[in-house]
């Protein structure tokens, strides 16, 4: 089932617990596309990940590399209130595929990760255990993260080029708004970004291949 993450960020974030939604998918690839086999194609590094202190869902302070090495990691940044539908929402629901499609090949998914890392100062802790709860609960690990400063969260976000701006600051009863171009990243067990996917290239098919490509190339897993 697909999550309508929309509304369920912006109510999780607002305190409310209601999690029983549907949406439609995000555009999907034209019915003709068939993505390249996985290791017929090389992805070149891109930019390092950036160094950081993180905290955990239960608050605990991390380096940020404790996440974007040893495995192939796919990053997103977010916030929980969120409620563009080619946004925020629509990443996370190309994630869940991902995440069910590794989570039944055991041994791709003990070699891989999913992290969320919100900019949003607000987004507690607390909240994070939250989408925790409710999006994890496979095999395949997923962190929910936030920065330990406003100054490590400036540096984080300059190092993977992600430019944020406030548009409303919200309250109680209205989502707060900041302005953000969806980015995801593939990262490799060396802590090298392979891969930026964006609102238009957020297709689970081509993102799983190349998540594949990436450990065929360190031999470990086979084509």
């Amino acid at each position: 089932m697909i999550l309508l993450l929309r509304p369920v960020m912006a109510l999780l974030a607002l305190g409310s617990a209601a999690l029983a939604h549907e949406v439609p998918k995000a555009p999907a690839a034209p019915p003709d596309f068939t993505p390249p086999a996985a290791g017929s194609y090389a992805l070149p590094p891109i930019q390092p990940t950036p160094a950081g202190t993180v905290l955990d869902s239960r608050g605990r302070r991390h380096d940020l590399k404790a996440f974007t090495t040893g495995k192939v990691t796919l990053l997103s940044l977010f916030y929980a209130q969120c409620a563009d539908p080619e946004g925020c929402p629509a990443a996370f629901n190309a994630m869940i595929d991902l995440r069910d499609r590794l989570a039944a090949r055991p041994d791709l998914a003990r070699r891989v990760r999913l992290v969320s890392l919100s900019f949003d100062p607000r987004d507690t802790p607390e909240l994070l255990a939250a989408f925790g709860h409710h999006l994890a609960g496979t095999n395949l690990p997923w962190s929910f993260l936030a920065a330990a400063s406003s100054e490590g969260l400036a540096a984080m976000l300059d190092g993977f080029g992600q430019d944020i701006a406030v548009e409303e600051e919200g309250d109680a009863t209205q989502p707060r708004v900041i302005s953000h171009m969806l980015k995801l990243f593939l990262i490799d067990r060396r802590g090298q970004v392979r891969e930026i996917y964006t609102t238009a290239f957020l297709q689970p098919e081509v993102m799983y291949n190349d998540i594949l490509t990436l450990l065929i190339e360190d031999g470990l897993a086979q084509r």
